[in-house]
C-alpha cells in the first residue's frame, strides 16, 4: 500500500487507560522541571481527555507537595530576577497561570543585591551607547523602583559615560546637521549642558559659523542639482536647511553660493 493511503498516527503520548497512568505522566514532567498548576493541566490533556482524572491527579500532587504554585513562582523569580525586573516577571508568571497573591509573595523574595545586579547589567550593556535618561527609562519599564535605580546609577556612572555617548552622537551627526541641530540632538539624548560645554569648549564662534556655512552649502548642493532662481524654491531650500539645524543666516549663505563652483 502506498504511503499516501497509510493512516497518520496522531503525535503525542499513548492515551491513558487508567488514572494511575495520568499520575505517572504528571510526575515524569515534574521531574523534568517545575510547572504551575495551569501549565501542568495543559500537559495532562495530552495524556487524557478525562477532566475528572486530571482534577484528581492535580489534587493528589498538591496534597503530596509535589505541585505548588507558590513554590513554582518563588523558584521562577529567583532564577530570573537578575535578568528581568518585577514588572516583566509578573507578566511571565501570569502567562503561567499563577495567581496575583502567589506572584506578589514570590516578588518579595527578591533582595536589593539581586536588583542591583540587574541594574548594573543593563547599565554596563548601554554605557556609552544610551543616555542615563534612556537607561533609567529602560529599567523603569522592568518595574524597578526609581530610588533604587538612581542610587546604583549615581554610584557607578560618571561624566565619562556622558562624554562617550555625546562623542558618538557628534561623530554620527556632525557632518549632516548644523550646530543648533546638533545641540538639540544632544539635549534630546539627555546629555547635560556641562558635558556639552566641555566638549565644545575649545571651539571659537567664528570657526563654528564658518563650518556650518560650508556644511549647509554641501547639503544644499546634494539636495538641489539645479540653480535656485524661483522664490518658492528658495523658500523650500531654506526650510530644508533649517530642519537640519542650520540658522537662517547659514541657510542664506548656502543659497547665495549654491552651485557657484559648478
Amino acid at each position: 500500500m502506498s504511503s499516501e493511503y497509510k493512516s497518520t498516527k496522531k503525535a503525542g503520548p499513548k492515551p491513558a487507560q487508567k488514572v494511575e497512568q495520568v499520575y505517572e505522566y504528571a510526575v515524569w514532567w515534574l521531574n523534568q522541571r517545575g510547572y504551575s498548576v495551569s501549565k501542568l493541566k495543559e500537559k495532562l490533556t495530552r495524556k487524557t481527555d478525562n477532566p475528572e482524572w486530571i482534577a484528581s491527579v492535580i489534587e493528589k500532587l498538591l496534597d503530596q507537595g509535589y505541585l505548588s504554585d507558590q513554590r513554582f513562582a518563588e523558584t521562577f523569580v529567583q532564577s530570573r530576577c537578575r535578568s528581568y525586573g518585577p514588572k516583566v516577571l509578573t507578566q511571565k508568571l501570569k502567562l503561567q497561570g499563577v495567581s496575583t497573591t502567589d506572584i506578589e509573595h514570590a516578588l518579595c523574595t527578591i533582595d536589593d543585591s539581586d536588583t542591583d545586579e540587574l541594574i548594573y547589567r543593563v547599565m554596563t550593556k548601554y554605557t556609552g551607547k544610551k543616555s542615563i535618561r534612556d537607561i533609567t527609562m529602560r529599567l523603569k519599564s522592568e518595574g524597578i523602583d526609581d530610588t533604587r535605580i538612581q542610587s546604583v546609577l549615581n554610584t557607578n556612572i560618571d561624566t565619562e559615560h556622558e562624554s562617550q555617548l555625546a562623542t558618538r552622537i557628534i561623530n554620527k551627526h556632525a557632518k549632516k546637521i548644523g550646530r543648533s541641530g546638533l545641540l538639540q540632538k544632544l539635549r534630546s539624548e539627555g546629555i547635560s549642558q556641562d558635558t556639552i560645554d566641555e566638549l565644545f569648549s575649545e571651539e571659537s564662534e567664528d570657526d563654528v559659523v564658518e563650518d556650518d556655512q560650508h556644511k549647509a552649502l554641501e547639503q544644499l548642493n546634494k539636495k538641489y542639482k539645479t540653480r535656485l532662481t524661483d522664490f518658492a524654491d528658495k523658500k523650500k531650500a531654506t526650510a530644508f536647511l533649517v530642519r537640519k539645524g542650520f540658522s537662517f543666516s547659514e541657510a542664506n549663505y548656502a543659497i547665495e553660493h549654491h552651485l557657484e563652483d559648478i
